[in-house]
This record gives C-alpha cells, structure tokens and sequence, in this order.
C-alpha cells in the first residue's frame, strides 16, 4: 500500500481547502452504488486517525488510511493528482510491483 500526491495536489489542499501545516487527511473507501464498481475513493481533511493501517507525511499534510479501508488499497498505490484552475483531483490507483 503506497500513496504518492503531486505537487498540484498539495498546491490544491492548501489553497482550495486552505489546511493548516501537519493535518490530517483521510483516504478511505466510499460506497457510492450497487453496480461493478461499488466503491469509490474519498477524501476527507477533518478527521484523524484512530486505527491507521498508514500515515504518510506529505507536502506538509499526514495522509491516512484506516484499517478499516486498507482492503481497498491492499497492493495498490494511490496517486492523487489535481487540476489547478478549479482544484479537481483524479485519483487513481495500480498495482504494486
């Protein structure tokens, strides 16, 4: 499990979602709909860790999965990327080699 965020993107978290230096940022499956794809990645800057399978330190930020998501990103990395005119992130995840 490994989680890589651009520079865009931390450009992004401090400017579209103004956090504060060392904050917590949760990635975490999402349920979004019964269909082939039922989960979704989401991001949430106000929570912190109470069992964290990861934290990582970031561009200034501790990104976090819990245990209780880590079943997403097992063997996966997880790039964040943002486009910088409107701060919309695309997220995508592969296999770990």
């Amino acid at each position: 499990m490994e989680i890589v965020i651009s520079e865009n993107a931390i450009r992004s978290f401090q400017h579209e979602w103004a956090l504060a230096e060392g904050q917590y940022v949760r990635i975490y499956a999402k349920y979004v709909g019964a269909s082939d794809d039922a989960f979704s990645i989401g991001i949430n800057a106000s929570a912190d860790p109470i069992d964290p399978a990861l934290v990582k330190a970031i561009g200034g930020y501790q990104f976090f999965i819990e245990n209780s998501d880590a079943w997403m990103f097992k063997h996966k990395i997880l790039k964040i990327d943002s486009n910088e005119e409107d701060g919309v992130f695309f997220i995508n995840t592969s296999s770990c080699p």
